[in-house]
């Protein structure tokens, strides 16, 4: 079960990203939220994802109770922009070589954005592909020596091309981001910070997002707890 393998401290994530980079070992990493749970309980091929490749770290309120209500780990709250800024922070102060993937960004804006920020970024791939790119995608990056590649795409989208990007690049740290740089860069608004501290940022999303988000809140929400009381009884996600 997925909550007694998640990270659940920024200590443990940052280690692991940076020990993998420093000893030139590959790793999948992503993060897990009440909506990748609901995901989890409904997709098979996601669910193998996560449970056989990935080291996953709990990203929400919702998770972060769930956690605690299951008895699976004594975790702290975590959430997953501010593990990301912290990870983006040190690669910046280790000029680590990396790629981003995701968004629809223009390339120039994201080329003048990583000079601005000091990232060492060696190329920008657009997130919006289809599948019959992927292997050119694959050829280029392999071209590019890259030690750390950034994925954000959505849930699972991103986590099913990372784990293909993970078969041909060796050696490569692979992190799934969802919507991370639309914050970084600035072009995503965010919740106001006393919103994110109470937990209420998926109010915030819904409300700014409404046609697009609905089901994941209003639905997925009651779904997820019913789901994880039916796991404290004893069912299991099949």
């Amino acid at each position: 079960m997925i909550f007694r393998k998640l990270l659940s401290s920024p200590e443990a994530v940052t280690e692991k990203v940076f020990d993998s980079v420093k000893q030139n070992k590959s790793l999948l990493l992503t993060y897990f939220n009440q909506h990748c749970f609901n995901i989890y309980y409904e997709d098979d091929a996601y669910r193998n994802l996560i449970e056989q490749k990935f080291n996953a770290y709990q990203a929400d309120l919702g998770v972060y109770f769930a956690a605690k209500f299951l008895n699976h780990s004594d975790p702290k709250r975590l959430e997953s922009t501010a593990i990301n800024e912290s990870i983006l922070k040190q690669v910046i102060a280790k000029n680590i070589p990396v790629v981003i993937i995701g968004g629809s960004f223009e390339e120039t804006f994201v080329s003048k954005e990583a000079k601005k920020r000091g990232i060492n970024l060696l190329n920008y791939k657009n997130g919006f592909f289809e599948e019959p790119e992927v292997e050119s995608i694959i050829t280029q990056l392999n071209s590019i020596n890259a030690n750390i590649i950034f994925v954000g795409m959505g849930v699972p989208k991103q986590e099913i091309f990372a784990e293909k990007l993970s078969k041909s690049l060796k050696n490569k740290v692979i992190i799934c981001v969802g919507i991370f740089f639309e914050y970084y860069f600035g072009t995503t608004k965010r919740a106001p910070v006393f919103i994110q501290k109470i937990g209420l940022e998926w109010m915030f999303r819904l409300l700014t997002e409404p046609k697009r988000l609905w089901r994941r809140y209003l639905i997925g929400i009651p779904e997820f707890i019913f789901r994880v009381i039916k796991l404290k009884s004893g069912s299991k996600v099949t």
